[in-house]
């Protein structure tokens, strides 16, 4: 109870803050002061095919010196506790070779290349530039969260699971034996879906999430002070005054118009406001605004890179009409800037995708557009995500055409669709021979 008080008191007194300046806060200082009664502050990182905005921000969070004063580690997703001798030399300035080190993002549980993107190496470099002018006592220390997967003895996709394990409970085991038993205070970095704190599943016996702050509080190890960056949806749709914000910037949630908005507007799960599942929210720009970073020419170039991550995305079957994922490793490499517009021979099926999308975003399903045998996954789809991800985004401005193919029987069109927003996503869209709808696959692009 005392350590819910303290919590509590903490929060109050940046909410306060933030009221008697009538603006937003100032991140940097917001988190600093969040670690004067909390031993874990943890930072959602926006994965969406290499956020820039949000590791710029990580970036300079670590370089800013109010962090290094109240902060002992940082501990990160994006990297395999198989190699945190190697990341703890690397930081404190010792002599990696850049094969040794590359193996810390590059081999963590996860198939996908997102990791491999610049951006994450170059978070490392800055920790390592930062202790570069601490004094030994005060060097960052950065504590690898990934479970120690071995590469080597993964063959299937059964194997991957085995050796993927629990990542979540992987990671709260690392900060109870690395920070909380020593009296440490950690930086937490993932993804925001390990973040949250309340289970959404409708009917669910247990209110709390399984992820890395929902564990540390409810085994009372730790509360933490948790930060959501949100780059996809359009905060001004909520609030407008968002127009007026200078980026970065933090807003807390509790008792906010903000903080009232459900997490998860899907009919089918259970209503959770954004203040139950985090402390603050950090505002990077409007989706717009966005920039995403891109593989280097010299890895899509590199054979024994190529073999070694198309290997190991083939091991996760993709959806039924959607390219693999080392196709779209290949596709990425070969068009860094998005796949380019074909000519339209049949303007009705756009046209009904155009409709299907327009009336996703007000949770409106036509069922009759659908083939009876993915009726209900489909519209479960487009109910549950239309109205969170495409009806903050604006108007569809644009629905373009990228492919056209026959496999299996089926018509499958690729399309980009940008909205008022400036976000753009890319529909793989499967159809029967006669027009019916049978799966709709969305990707950020």
């Amino acid at each position: 109870m005392t350590t819910r008080l303290f919590r509590a008191a903490a929060v109050m007194v940046i909410a306060l803050a933030a009221l008697r300046a009538q603006t937003p806060i100032e991140p940097v200082a917001a988190i600093a002061e969040a670690f004067r009664s909390h031993a874990i502050v943890a930072v959602g990182n926006v994965e969406f095919r290499g956020n820039e905005q949000c590791q710029a921000f990580l970036r300079a969070l670590v370089r800013d010196p109010r962090i290094p004063a109240v902060v002992n580690d940082i501990v990160v997703e994006f990297g395999s506790a198989r190699y945190q001798d190697v990341i703890d030399r690397f930081v404190r300035g010792e002599e990696v070779p850049p094969e040794a080190l590359r193996r810390v993002w590059q081999d963590t549980t996860q198939v996908e290349y997102e990791w491999d993107r610049p951006i994450y190496e170059e978070f490392f470099r800055t920790v390592r530039t930062v202790n570069v002018s601490l004094p030994r006592s005060r060097q960052l220390r950065v504590l690898l969260g990934d479970p120690p997967i071995d590469w080597d003895q993964v063959h299937t996709i059964d194997d991957l699971h085995k050796g993927m394990g629990d990542r979540d409970a992987h990671a709260v085991e690392v900060i109870r034996r690395e920070v909380l038993s020593k009296n440490r205070r950690a930086l937490v970095i993932y993804g925001s879906q390990h973040l949250v704190r309340r289970n959404t599943v409708a009917g669910a016996a247990d209110e709390w999430s399984n992820g890395i702050v929902a564990r540390l509080e409810k085994q009372k190890a730790a509360t933490a002070f948790s930060v959501l960056p949100e780059t996809r949806r359009d905060l001004r749709s909520i609030l407008p005054a968002v127009a007026s914000w200078q980026t970065p910037t933090l807003a807390i949630l509790r008792g906010t118009p903000l903080g009232a908005t459900i997490w998860d507007p899907n009919p089918q799960r259970r209503p959770v406001r954004l203040e139950e599942q985090f402390d603050a929210l950090l505002y990077l720009g409007p989706p717009e605004s966005m920039t995403m970073s891109q593989l280097a020419k010299s890895l899509c170039a590199d054979r024994s890179y190529m073999a070694m991550r198309t290997k190991r995305l083939d091991l996760v079957p993709p959806p039924s009409g959607v390219s693999s994922l080392s196709a779209q490793l290949k596709e990425s490499c070969a068009n860094p800037n998005g796949p380019k517009e074909i000519p339209d021979s049949d303007p009705a099926i756009t046209n009904l995708i155009r409709k299907t999308l327009r009336d996703a975003a007000q949770g409106i399903v036509s069922a009759d557009d659908i083939e009876p045998s993915s009726r209900e996954r489909v519209t479960s789809m487009l109910q549950r995500d239309g109205p969170r991800f495409l009806g903050p985004a604006g108007p569809l401005t644009s629905l373009t055409l990228l492919a056209d193919t026959m496999t299996d029987g089926k018509r499958v069109r690729r399309y980009r669709s940008l909205f008022g927003s400036g976000l753009s996503i890319l529909w793989t869209v499967e159809l029967t021979a006669a027009g019916k709808l049978v799966a709709l696959s969305p990707r950020p692009e």
